[in-house]
């Protein structure tokens, strides 16, 4: 009843502890999470990484080394005519755009309903993709330009005329080179691949498809409406992986002899400017990542609607 330890006011600091595991592990997990001002820090010195560049580039596009004034004369030179008939930075990254539309809705018409028959009917064969999906990182690009440029030597030596000739001029149009998208989606197929397989495997895919066909539904329905929805974050990774490569895809691109692609655009742009350069570079990377982060809302937009 005193201090002395056998009275219940003493009870509560000689009790034993119940869950003495479950207390220590709670303090390990307060003591290894971050603290506001560890986090603070860190975001400091990423955008500092990230960040300082483009501004330090941004700054030496607009001063004038002979004046130290500030002057945009390196930002109007890249949308003025170009000399040689080369076209403009808004037609070069049009071009680029409609590629990397053309290649995603290629890579998803082919890569997801393959990806689901593979989770619910073929699963045994799943390794045997996997593996195959990895091909277009083992062969460098520059191994697949050489087989389709033999392909076009090929039928235009054997088909002047015809069908063939005609589907063969098509797909090489400067305007929208169809055979470009096609490459880029062989690219893009081993990152593809894994994005839409982590998303499958995140859902249980099996329990939809079956529900889903009890109520009546066809295929078509399921894939449209219940797959599809559920999938959502992997489908908008993929596509964001898929448009980033795009993009940026010089190599394929330059051989081929197509001009009209940014990443070709960019390198042939006839300056000897470092300021227009550098002006021109910064220009894309803002708009490359505006588009990326234009993407990227749409999968945070879903995961606010999916808590909410």
């Amino acid at each position: 009843m005193t201090s002395t330890g056998y009275g219940s006011a003493a009870t509560p600091d000689l009790m034993p502890d119940p869950h003495p595991a479950a207390r220590q592990s709670k303090r390990a997990a307060r003591g290894a999470r971050p603290s506001g001002k560890t986090r603070r820090v860190v975001l400091a010195l990423a955008a500092i990484y990230f960040i300082g560049p483009l501004i330090a580039a941004f700054v030496f596009t607009i001063r004038n080394s002979n004046t130290g004034h500030i002057s945009f004369s390196a930002y109007s030179q890249i949308f003025a005519k170009q000399p040689g008939g080369l076209i403009g930075i808004g037609t070069a990254l049009r071009v680029s755009v409609e590629l990397a539309v053309l290649s995603i809705l290629i890579t998803l018409a082919l890569m997801l309903p393959t990806m689901l028959l593979l989770h619910l009917r073929y699963r045994k064969v799943r390794p045997v993709v996997e593996v195959i999906t990895l091909l277009p990182l083992v062969f460098p690009p520059v191994v697949l330009v050489v087989g389709v440029q033999y392909v076009f030597i090929f039928t235009g030596n054997h088909f002047t005329s015809g069908p063939m000739a005609s589907i063969m001029r098509g797909i090489r149009g400067q305007n929208l080179p169809i055979v470009l998208a096609l490459l880029y989606v062989t690219l893009a197929m081993p990152f593809v691949y894994r994005a839409l397989d982590a998303g499958i495997r995140s859902i249980d895919v099996g329990t939809l498809v079956e529900a889903s066909r009890n109520l009546g539904a066809g295929w078509g329905v399921t894939l449209w409406r219940v797959l599809m929805p559920s999938l959502r974050t992997a489908i908008i990774n993929a596509s964001f992986l898929c448009f980033a490569l795009v993009m940026g895809e010089y190599t394929i691109a330059k051989i081929l002899l197509f001009t009209n692609p940014f990443p070709v655009w960019l390198a042939q742009l006839p300056t000897t400017s470092g300021q227009v350069q550098s002006a021109t570079s910064l220009l894309a990377l803002i708009v490359v990542e505006v588009l990326l982060l234009l993407i990227g809302a749409l999968n945070w937009r879903s995961r606010t609607e999916r808590n909410a």
